[in-house]
Parts: C-alpha cells; structure tokens; sequence
C-alpha cells in the first residue's frame, strides 16, 4: 500500500519544482535588462562610435579609412559574441546593423588595402547603412526598457 503513495508524491514533488522554477521566470524587460548590462550597452556604444568615426573618415583621404574600419570590424567581433539580444522588436534592426558593419568594414579594408577607393567607398557607404539599422535598435531598447 505504501507504493502508491510514493508513487504520487514523486510527480507532485516535480510538478512542485516546475511551478516554483516557472515562477522565478525573468519577463521580456529583465532578461533585456540583463543583456543591456552584462555588454549590450558597451557594445552599442562602441558600434555607434566607431561607425560614426568610419561615417567622419569617409570625407578624408582614402589612407585613413582603413584603420577606422578595422576599428569597426573588432566592435562588430564583440557585439557578436553578446547572447542574442532579448528584445524581440529591436534584434532585426541589430542583426541588420551588425551585418552591414561587418559586410561594408569587410570592403573597406579590402578596398584600401588594394587602393581600391570605389570599393572602399562602397563598404563606407554599408556602414552609413548599418547607422541607421543600429539607431532603431537603440530606440526600440529604450524603449522596450522604459516599459519596463
């Protein structure tokens, strides 16, 4: 007669556990509140600046625009390893960002190293794509994290 008893309280205990790791769920704004403080502001910070410094360069000679976009590419390698970032309405702008600062810093390197202003001049003109991708994500965080 004891089986049966044991038997039901082995399910009770791990629905018991179930609900009280359930409960202990982070919502949408902690878990962006984690991501934003554990890297994801550094980064933003770090892919505004130097984006914005490529975006500067570009009215310079053609010499200086290699470095500032090797700059780029080593925040975009950081932002990169970040957790994907736990807000549903910014990661498309993000991912967006990320993939026009990596794609037009690529070109620009390349582009420089090869004296190939035209193709320099492309990726430049991908990573002024990338600053307004990065912007909506900015504001959609912000946003997201005010709701909080």
């Amino acid at each position: 007669m004891r089986s049966p008893v044991r038997s039901l309280a082995v399910p009770t205990a791990a629905v018991a556990a179930a609900v009280l790791l359930a409960g202990c769920a982070s919502t949408p704004a902690e878990e962006l509140e984690d991501w934003w403080s554990s890297g994801g502001s550094t980064s933003m910070k770090a892919l505004s600046d130097t984006s914005g410094r490529v975006s500067e360069v570009s009215g310079r000679p053609a010499d200086i625009w290699g470095p500032a976009c090797q700059e780029l590419l080593t925040a975009v390698a950081k932002a990169k390893k970040l957790d994907t970032i736990p807000s549903e309405n910014a990661r498309g702008f993000w991912t967006e960002a990320l993939t026009a600062f990596e794609d037009g810093g690529k070109e620009c390197v390349a582009g420089t190293g090869t004296k190939d202003e035209a193709r320099a001049g492309a990726g430049i003109r991908e990573v002024q794509t990338g600053l307004s991708r990065l912007a909506a994500a900015m504001s959609l965080i912000r946003k997201d994290l005010e709701a909080k």
